[in-house]
């Protein structure tokens, strides 16, 4: 892993992440640095970013985004490259279409109208 491309300062993006099953390797990349943001598009999945620092989930597909600032303790350094590693206190959050994340205050917002969508989805679908 290099540097990117120089779009946004602070995060490591990783493609395709879901159907690959690159959670491990981005793990790995944020315990190696701990303040940088890991950020895991899955398919059909994508972040507009306004503002330089405001993220909305765009697409059908989940992101995943992995926050080191806090990690406690970790084993990165002790094993060899490849080997599992043990990592604690590393955050992560899961974000679907239109949630939002502000990459100053790193806070996630849900989207609020498909939750009441589907609130009211459920309630109608326990008369059935």
């Amino acid at each position: 892993m290099t540097g990117g491309l120089g779009f946004i300062d602070c995060v490591i993006v990783d493609t395709h992440f879901v159907q690959r099953g690159r959670i491990g390797r981005l793990f790995y990349a944020v315990a190696s640095n701990p303040g940088m943001l890991g950020i895991g598009l899955g398919e059909d999945a994508g972040l507009l970013i306004t503002g330089g620092h405001h993220m909305e989930a765009i697409g059908s597909g989940l992101t995943i985004l992995v926050d080191g600032r806090f990690i406690s303790e970790t084993n990165i350094y002790d094993v060899e490259v490849g080997s599992p590693v043990s990592i604690d206190n590393l955050k992560v959050h899961v974000m679907s279409i239109y949630d939002k994340f502000d990459l100053k205050s790193h806070e996630l917002t849900i989207n609020q109208t498909l939750r009441q969508n589907t609130d009211s989805y459920l309630k109608l679908k326990d008369y059935d």
